[in-house]
């Protein structure tokens, strides 16, 4: 009989660490519930509070580029 092995999680956004900083506590003890229980079916980059957190970035980044 074969060993289970869960699969691999999911890749995180290149930007990752600087979105993780960014977070509030409360949006902190979500992504970690959600990578508890969802585990390799979570998918941080099509999260809705990512999403925001991405647009608002490169609404920033465009703003000071012009």
């Amino acid at each position: 009989m074969e060993k289970y092995t869960p699969p691999k999680s999911a890749p995180l956004p290149a930007d990752f660490d600087e979105f993780y900083a960014s977070l509030s506590p409360q949006e902190r003890e979500l992504h970690q519930l959600a990578i508890d229980k969802l585990q390799s079916s979570y998918f941080v980059q099509w999260t809705h509070f990512y999403k925001k957190w991405k647009k608002a970035k490169d609404a920033a980044s465009t703003t000071v580029t012009k």
